[in-house]
């Protein structure tokens, strides 16, 4: 199943972006990136996104829900010097580089297999992430995984089926999400939710599906909002309210139960005369400067009851004016000061299907704050 393409859309957003006021540009480490999604989206459009591998919508989380088959070497594995050598922003725009390195990575492990033991075999994994992923889910008390059929909009590659409806590695990724949330609150309570920096919405699709009164409100940069209306529309073709039809909008009227609004993320302050029931932010806080995550969450501590992150403890990697990567990381410390007005009752490391994930390479963390 495809998701159809509409360049007037994605020119309506890249040109409008362009008169965002200063605070919501695209950060050190996302101007680069921001421009060659546009090229990637503008040349190969979203046929088969979802399973694409060694494009830049892949390396930016707007595509490619696919998972190694199979125990693999990888080169760049804790040699963060090596990466900057060969898998830097410069040679990532290199129209060869990608598929160069893909063509590497299967050349070696063909050359070198590695052979897991019977019980490590790949389909003995992925059994035990889908039910290790639905035994959490229960013991969290949120709506059981069986009750969530995921679309195949843009063609994922499967991780694991059961019962005629095929998984993605980031469907259970998100469901976990999803699931640490529902200690905390109940989904059924909250009318608003927004999300800033969703990606193409695999967290809204899951919520949405389980609990399809939620109201939400999607803030984005340009491309990664086109992507994301895209696939949603393609999902709830009737739920969804396009950027052509929030454009003009100073806030929502009518928080309608069921519907997404599309925003780009330069109309943040709409939020500003709004009731939100939960904030939520994955993955996308920690690759954005301090001075800015301050700037968005002004505005959710003052309207937020509840918020969710998900991000890096330390922030993601540095770099230098122009070249990518942070100026100054955001850290756990920032979200803790700028969400004073709230409780937070807890941080912890994160579930993945296959475990907790707490390795120095990856110091995320689960963070809820709800008021008082």
């Amino acid at each position: 199943m495809q998701v159809g393409d509409d360049p007037q859309l994605l020119e309506l957003l890249m040109k409008d972006s362009d008169q965002a006021p200063e605070i919501y540009r695209p950060t050190n480490y996302w101007a680069g990136w921001t421009a060659s999604i546009a090229r990637d989206l503008s040349k190969l459009g979203l046929m088969d996104f979802r399973g694409r591998k060694g494009r830049t919508l892949v390396g930016m989380g707007l595509g490619n829900d696919y998972h190694p088959q199979q125990p693999s070497i990888d080169v760049f594995y804790e040699r963060r010097w090596l990466r900057r050598i060969f898998n830097n922003r410069f040679t990532q725009l290199l129209p060869f580089w990608s598929r160069f390195l893909i063509y590497f990575h299967d050349s070696l492990n063909k050359l070198l297999p590695i052979r897991p033991p019977p019980h490590l075999a790949p389909e003995s994994l992925r059994e035990g992430s889908y039910q290790f992923t639905r035994l959490l889910g229960e013991k969290s008390g949120a709506r059981p995984l069986d009750d969530f059929t995921p679309s195949l909009a843009g063609n994922p590659d499967a991780y694991v089926e059961r019962g005629g409806r095929a998984y993605s590695w980031g469907n259970l990724f998100f469901y976990l999400r999803y699931a640490y949330c529902c200690n905390y609150i109940d989904f059924d309570s909250i009318d608003l939710m927004v999300e800033l920096g969703g990606g193409y919405g695999r967290q809204v699709e899951i919520i949405k599906k389980l609990h399809p009164n939620v109201c939400f409100l999607m803030f984005d940069l340009a491309p990664q909002l086109y992507v994301c209306e895209r696939y949603l529309s393609s999902v709830f073709p009737d739920s969804v309210v396009s950027y052509r039809d929030t454009r003009d909008m100073d806030t929502v009227p009518v928080i309608e139960p069921g519907k997404i609004y599309m925003f780009p993320n330069w109309r943040f302050p709409v939020v500003d005369n709004l009731k939100v029931d939960l904030f939520w932010n994955a993955q996308s806080f920690q690759e954005i400067e301090p001075n800015v995550v301050a700037h968005y969450l002004g505005y959710v501590s003052r309207q937020a009851n509840a918020v969710y992150l998900h991000n890096r403890r330390g922030g993601a990697q540095k770099g230098s004016p122009g070249k990518g990567g942070l100026l100054e990381s955001t850290t756990l410390e920032h979200y803790k000061a700028a969400l004073t007005s709230l409780e937070l009752l807890d941080v912890s490391a994160p579930w993945l299907p296959i475990g907790r994930r707490t390795t120095e390479r990856h110091d995320y963390f689960d963070g809820f704050w709800k008021r008082a």
